[in-house]
């Protein structure tokens, strides 16, 4: 067991008023969750205003992740292979377990959930060649075998959706299909799922490799393939924008117009952004925009209006109409968050308000 660590939820209040109680967040726009990889905090925000914090005690692990579906948000403690509803304020409200013994005999590392309008829990795992589905009350309902996928017998799996298509609600989840890990030498694939049968409907061969992180916007998945971190120039990495309706996909922007490895993406409406990071020994992050309709580059990585010496950026969300980013780089108040807001063209204009986070910031996320 790892120790016990803070869970702290941040919200904005009016005039820097007393801790609000942990059922009430007034004005709480997003869920963040931070860690030094050591143990790990999660919480809500607000994009201005004064912050104050509502504390608990609970056992995170160290490798924190979230996820937002149908309404509900869970915090993903990857290596603890445990899985926590959230509320809007950020405090647990269920605990489910999401491990699964494997020839190993080490953890399954969940990497992400869905949930499926009967009210089970999709989990793809990325170190057990498995998606699993939970029942609402937390029991398995089924496990759906992945590992005729890759050669090695596991395909990664990375992340999932569930949306409703035209042909039914179907579940796509991603094959990074690192072999030999962590190298990306192979195409990555993208599954479909029919969430009723559970079976395998199509295998769709990706654009780009490697998608390390998914975002959804409506029926469109925005994957941000960065294939590998020592290379800025490989033609299969970059921005991909993959549609549901249709399981078609396509590379929309390379990593090469770019200037990096996109790690993160976030889109509004035409308004592109990402994290990307140099192919050098210590990965230095920027903050990139691209027109989303054209695939066009606005600002890459030589004209960013935000870039660390390091990879510190990490964490990268639409909150309104502020872009926030995460900045794991300790600033006299804290961790700080960077707010943006966005221009017709695209253009980010950094905002002054100010937001610091107990803990070096891994993901941000919407309140649903």
């Amino acid at each position: 067991m790892r120790p016990w660590v803070l869970l702290v939820a941040v919200v904005a209040c009016d005039g820097g008023s007393s801790p609000a109680a942990p059922s009430a967040c007034p004005g709480a726009q997003a869920l963040w969750t931070g860690s030094d990889y050591s143990s790990s905090a999660v919480g809500s925000l607000a994009a201005s205003g004064a912050v104050t914090s509502v504390v608990g005690r609970v056992d995170l692990g160290a490798d924190p992740a979230l996820s937002a579906s149908a309404g509900r948000a869970f915090y993903v403690a990857r290596d603890q292979d445990a899985i926590f509803e959230l509320d809007a304020c950020g405090n647990p409200e269920q605990r489910f377990s999401a491990h699964v013994s494997s020839p190993s005999g080490g953890g399954s590392d969940p990497s992400g959930v869905a949930v499926a309008s009967d009210g089970s829990l999709w989990v793809p795992l990325f170190l057990v060649p498995s998606v699993l589905v939970l029942a609402p009350d937390g029991g398995v309902s089924r496990t759906i075998d992945l590992s005729r996928y890759d050669s090695d017998g596991n395909p990664d799996a990375s992340s999932i959706t569930i949306v409703r298509t035209p042909a039914g609600e179907k579940a796509f989840v991603t094959l990074d299909r690192l072999d030999p890990y962590p190298q990306s030498v192979q195409p990555s694939w993208m599954l479909r799922i029919d969430t009723a049968s559970g079976q395998v409907e199509d295998t769709i061969v990706l654009a780009g490799r490697n998608p390390f992180t998914v975002t959804q916007d409506g029926s469109t998945l925005w994957l941000a393939d960065p294939g590998n971190f020592d290379d800025a120039t490989e033609p299969q990495a970059g921005v991909e924008r993959f549609d549901t309706s249709t399981s078609t996909t396509a590379l929309l922007v390379r990593e090469a117009q770019l200037g990096g490895s996109v790690a993160q993406i976030a889109v509004i409406g035409s308004c592109g952004s990402a994290i990307v990071a140099g192919a050098t020994t210590v990965n230095a992050t920027s903050l990139v925009t691209f027109d989303a309709s054209t695939g066009a580059p606005i600002r890459a990585s030589a004209q960013s209006p935000l870039t660390t010496p390091g990879f510190d950026l990490e964490g990268l969300s639409w909150v309104d109409d502020a872009l926030l980013l995460g900045d794991r780089r300790r600033a006299a108040s804290g961790y700080p968050v960077h707010a943006f807001g966005a221009s017709a063209a695209c253009g980010l204009a950094p905002r002054p308000d100010a937001i610091f986070l107990p803990s070096p910031p891994v993901t941000l996320l919407p309140v649903p």
